[in-house]
């Protein structure tokens, strides 16, 4: 028994147990190690010699898991034009930059023309909370928001430049002079963008404390992850800190994370169940043989359909019923594209049914939930992991 203990003892510390990175593509899944990535390719290790994947059949490359900020960690958050979400133990703005490290201790330097918002303190649950009505208020103007006694107030008027040696800011309300603002007194800033970037990136890369980077391009030899963001910066991530490189923009989307072109819910007794996402009926996470992030809940009679444009081929996922919202579900759920009938099954609880249609070159995809029985009462199905993908 001690041998068996020692010998274990060692595999793990010669990391025999470690976990492989894992490649997931259209046409198949790599396993292995990730070794490098130009403009066309990602090449994995393997046991039988390397594998090259081409990137526009990449879906996504997971490395390591996101883990959160170290407790006792104060940070700031600070979003970007391009939605990239930066989690900073620090941060200047001196003239027209901003100075930052992220919690990983990456250091980043991008225009302030890129910023769209920054929080203090957003490892505090309550403030955070409070931010957000603050930072997703729609007006057009900027912002400076001052914590008083943990009560956010937020001023509006125009943000100019900070001075530079990053002390104040520039900011003018209406019928006002500008004034200099003390950085270090504001909680927040707000700027107001009302320009869609340019360009559009090629992935989504996530390190291991959840920050989140629009990239351009990228380039893995030998070295740190460099990766060109629309800002023409450069940022160089050491390896052991990504966590997940996405890909699937374009190439894949989750039904519950489309809007639906027509979406139709009633009832024969005059009380519909509406759609969830990502949720079940009860608003409860997704689980039907495992749990699933992502997927629609749908009660009879729902009827829901999605503008594919032609840019997707298949649809894919598993239908079934959540026990936990009536096991004696016998729902009925038929599939359409463009009119045609491509899928048919009654769904009930005693198993789960993988779903693959053809949706190449469709323009309209559109599921229907009926019930049996006349008063549309009891039947409800699942449709985990929907996503449609090219």
């Amino acid at each position: 028994m001690l041998r068996r203990f020692v010998l274990l003892s060692l595999l793990f510390a010669c990391g025999a147990f470690a976990v492989a990175d894992e490649l997931r593509g259209l046409g198949k899944n790599v396993t292995g190690k990730l070794q490098s990535i130009n403009d066309t390719e990602i090449v994995f290790k393997g046991d039988a010699g390397p594998v090259a994947t081409p990137i526009a059949q990449t879906l996504w490359v997971d490395v390591a898991q996101v883990q959160p900020v170290a407790a006792g960690t104060t940070y700031s958050l600070i979003r970007l034009t391009d939605d990239s979400t930066l989690r900073c133990t620090s941060w200047s703005i001196k003239k027209g930059s901003l100075d930052a490290t992220l919690t990983t201790g990456v250091p980043v330097q991008l225009p302030i023309a890129a910023v769209t918002q920054i929080v203090r303190e957003a490892n505090n649950a309550e403030l955070l909370k409070k931010w957000e009505p603050i930072s997703t208020q729609k007006i057009r103007g900027d912002r400076i928001v001052v914590n008083r006694d943990g009560i956010l107030n937020p001023l509006e008027g125009n943000l100019g430049e900070a001075d530079a040696e990053g002390k104040t800011i520039q900011f003018k309300r209406e019928g006002a002079d500008a004034i200099g603002v003390p950085l270090e007194k504001l909680h927040g800033l707000v700027f107001w963008r009302p320009d869609a970037p340019a360009e559009s990136p090629i992935a989504k890369i996530i390190d291991r404390d959840g920050n989140v980077f629009q990239a351009l391009k990228l380039k893995l030899d030998n070295g740190p992850l460099q990766v060109k963001t629309l800002y023409a910066t450069d940022l160089s991530l050491p390896l052991e800190k990504v966590a997940k490189l996405d890909f699937q923009r374009g190439k894949l989307a989750f039904l519950s994370d489309l809007e639906p072109a027509k979406l139709v819910e009633k009832s024969a007794i005059g009380l519909p169940v509406r759609l969830k996402k990502d949720v079940n009926l009860d608003g409860e996470p997704i689980f039907l043989d495992r749990a699933y992030p992502k997927g629609l809940s749908m009660h009879a009679y729902t009827e829901v359909e999605y503008n594919l444009e032609g840019k997707y081929k298949e649809l894919k996922g598993f239908l079934g019923v959540d026990a936990r919202t009536g096991g004696e579900s016998q729902a009925e759920v038929t599939i359409y594209c463009d009119g045609e009938k491509r899928y048919s099954e009654e769904i009930t609880a005693k198993g789960l049914r993988p779903v693959s249609v053809n949706v190449k070159d469709v323009s309209i995809l559109r599921i229907v939930v009926r019930s049996k029985n006349p008063l549309d009462l009891h039947d409800h199905v699942t449709f985990a992991d929907a996503r449609v993908s090219q």
